[in-house]
């Protein structure tokens, strides 16, 4: 067992839980960026595998990033750091806020604060779609369920049915 390793895990899962505005995918990019970009656990292929495949499962998916990257790393050890540190700084400061924003609910400046957060989020999102779409499409077929799977996604097919009808259109047509 690496200390180093376990710490790694818990500073890459840790400031994505305190940097991930938006929910899960406002927290995809800093798992991204800790992941692939600094640690390269994993490429982006591997990340965007993982990441569809979580997708498909249910639950937070900064949670179940950090359980199999967890586990990847530094084993049953590494999945309670990193699940650890990717819950613990958002329960925390949950707690810590849920009072303030209580009393202030109605304020100006509280409310103004929060709408500042969305766009970054969606800019962050939309970030991610882009680094990853970049390099998920090597060929016509991968463009073809891309787009299938979008215009699927907007028709408001349920995400795990999707995730499920491209695993079998690669497995059928080999992509």
């Amino acid at each position: 067992m690496s200390w180093e390793r376990l710490w790694q895990l818990a500073v890459a899962f840790g400031q994505s839980g305190l940097l991930g505005f938006g929910g899960g995918p406002g927290v995809v990019p800093f798992i991204k960026e800790q992941v692939v970009d600094r640690y390269h656990w994993l490429d982006e292929a591997g990340f965007a595998e993982t990441l569809a495949l979580g997708n498909a499962l249910p639950g937070p998916i900064a949670t179940k990033l950090a359980a199999f990257i967890g586990f990847k790393v530094a084993g049953l050890l590494g999945l309670l750091v990193a699940v650890t540190a990717a819950v613990a700084p958002t329960a925390i400061a949950m707690i810590a806020l849920v009072g303030v924003f209580q009393a202030y609910r109605h304020s100006p400046a509280v409310a103004g604060a929060l709408n500042a957060v969305k766009p970054v989020a969606v800019a962050l999102m939309l970030q991610v779609a882009w680094d990853l779409g970049t390099r998920s499409f090597p060929g016509v077929a991968t463009w073809v369920v891309g787009v299938a799977s979008t215009v699927l996604l907007f028709a408001g097919v349920n995400p795990a049915l999707v995730v499920a009808l491209a695993l079998v259109a690669g497995a059928v047509f080999r992509i």
